[in-house]
């Protein structure tokens, strides 16, 4: 079980300097027709493939660890492996332990 709900996530993404989520908007605006924003509230567990998709794996798994440090100020301790199963999993979401904050 972890700790990650999509209001945590929503946290992390607001505390993202404006410019990069400026960038994240756009890429994923321009890829999917909806801001990343509509997949964290709606569909979390495809936030990681519409990061790959929008600016890159590389730059997704930056964006990752970025998570995890922030979790982990925040005593919340989710692995990576974790984190990547909750990011592109339905059923991760599907735990009624989970997710739902």
């Amino acid at each position: 079980m972890t700790c990650v709900t999509k209001g945590l996530l929503a946290q992390f993404y607001g505390s993202l300097d404006f410019s990069l989520r400026a960038l994240i908007h756009y890429r994923t605006s321009a890829a999917f027709g909806k801001p990343l924003d509509y997949f964290i509230v709606e569909e979390p567990w495809r936030v990681l493939e519409v990061l790959e998709k929008s600016v890159g794996v590389h730059n997704a798994e930056l964006i990752l660890r970025m998570l995890a440090d922030w979790l982990r100020r925040r005593n919340c301790d989710a692995t990576i492996e974790e984190l990547r199963r909750m990011l592109s999993d339905r059923a991760a979401w599907t735990d009624k332990s989970i997710g739902s904050a």
